[in-house]
């Protein structure tokens, strides 16, 4: 079943309730819960970038489903981004209270890491409250409409370059994986980062790019789809997405067993796309009380329309339903984990970091908001991103945080071109 929602009447009779917490909350546990809440705040923590897909998900549930719980909470959201949600997991397992007042938005993959890949993981995904999932994540592989590479057929015959975030990231995996199991010749150019990799296809440096999420493509770029500005060459789901029939999706393109195993697993978080967990070690009640208000949530009005107004695509799952798939992908042979994991390893001979072409841009800062510098640069307005490590950033010659950076400032600005990584920033 892909969505469950809790049913009967929490009117009945205590006594006709008798039953161990989970499914429904008693009316005596309802008040318990309900008594928690009242006066106190929650917090949904995100475990990506601000800004992003996932960011703006958690945003829209924050803001609804205060008035699904008992007691009804005051709720913000909170971003502890890093390792592809991997900082916020360790966080919520080991560190965060236990006591039901937080939960957050993981990657979908996440949870199941601690079989896949376990370096630098600090928790058991079986043993995380899960809280439900907004959405199904259905990657796409695309190009730009100028590519010679239109169809998932010309790809194992004509080169096509597709970029990428990271070794590891979804991008490099997809690709990587389609030139082993299929045949392919993507070439992956990794280095880019997130902000970038739409500007480096309009601009022709690469064809496209293979693993980005559907719904996140429909939120971040609908005009592109609107004026078929791409060409959709394949889908990495089991079945189509009903928005894409007509797309082929990868697992038609395997044959063995052994590929398929490794789709299984590759695609089962999927259906978790955009999970949230709880802490181990909460109270049932509470945990129980938190799954009823996120599938209430799943289905108010209001929510649904803030949904749409987003260009967000719902489609939920229980928090039961993610513990059971949970349990399923834990079960699978070793053997088969190992070879989806060999798939986020660089293969010489499919990829290559990215030749960086710095530029510096003298000009007036317009705009400074968290690890992001706005500016003019031959006549457009350029955005740049802060690393606290990677970008030097000086004033009046002296060492300096970006903190200290202000609007009106006049620098030089070192980075890539429009939404890249800055190199360094020297302001007057």
């Amino acid at each position: 079943m892909r969505y469950s929602v809790l049913g009967g009447s929490l009117a009945l009779a205590a006594g006709a309730l008798a039953m161990a917490t989970g499914g429904l909350v008693r009316p005596a546990a309802a008040d318990e819960v309900a008594d928690f809440y009242k006066g106190r705040t929650l917090e949904v923590y995100n475990g990506l970038s601000a800004g992003g897909a996932y960011w703006t998900y958690a945003r829209t549930l924050t803001q609804h489903i205060g008035k699904h719980i008992p007691g009804n909470p005051t709720v913000i959201l909170k971003t502890k981004a890093g390792g592809t949600s991997r900082v916020l997991a360790n966080w919520l397992y080991n560190v965060a209270p236990k006591d039901g007042l937080v939960f957050g938005g993981l990657h979908e993959r996440m949870g199941l890491e601690p079989r896949i890949n376990p370096q630098g993981i600090k928790f058991d995904g079986l043993k995380f409250n899960w809280i439900g999932s907004i959405a199904t994540q259905k990657s796409v592989c695309i190009t730009w409409h100028t590519s010679k590479v239109k169809t998932i057929k010309d790809a194992l015959t004509t080169q096509a370059i597709v970029s990428s975030t990271g070794t590891t990231a979804t991008a490099s995996v997809m690709p990587r994986m389609m030139n082993v199991m299929v045949g392919t010749k993507f070439k992956i150019i990794v280095g880019y980062e997130i902000g970038e990799v739409f500007l480096a296809m309009e601009r022709g440096e690469v064809d496209g790019m293979c693993g980005y999420g559907w719904a996140s493509l429909k939120t971040q770029k609908p005009d592109w789809i609107r004026d078929k500005k791409l060409n959709m060459l394949l889908q990495f789901a089991k079945t189509p997405h009903p928005e894409l029939p007509n797309v082929p999706t990868m697992v038609e393109q395997v044959t063995t067993t052994e590929d398929k195993q490794a789709l299984d697993i590759l695609f089962g978080t999927q259906e978790m796309g955009r999970p949230y967990a709880a802490p181990p070690g909460v109270p049932q009640v509470r945990v129980a009380a938190l799954r009823k208000a996120f599938d209430a949530t799943m289905k108010d009005p209001a929510f649904r329309q803030a949904a749409e107004r987003s260009l967000l695509e719902i489609d939920p799952l229980s928090g039961e339903d993610i513990q059971k798939l949970m349990v399923e992908l834990y079960a699978y042979p070793k053997e088969v984990a190992t070879r989806v994991v060999s798939f986020r390893k660089p293969i010489k001979a499919f990829e290559e970091k990215r030749q960086v072409k710095w530029v510096t841009v003298s000009t007036t800062l317009t705009a400074v908001k968290g690890s992001k510098i706005g500016f003019m640069a031959n006549g457009e307005t350029h955005e740049s991103k802060l690393s606290g490590k990677a970008t030097n950033i000086t004033i009046a010659g002296k060492k300096a945080k970006s903190a200290a950076l202000k609007a009106g400032m006049k620098c030089a600005v070192t980075y890539p071109g429009n939404m890249g990584q800055a190199k360094t920033v020297a302001c007057d």
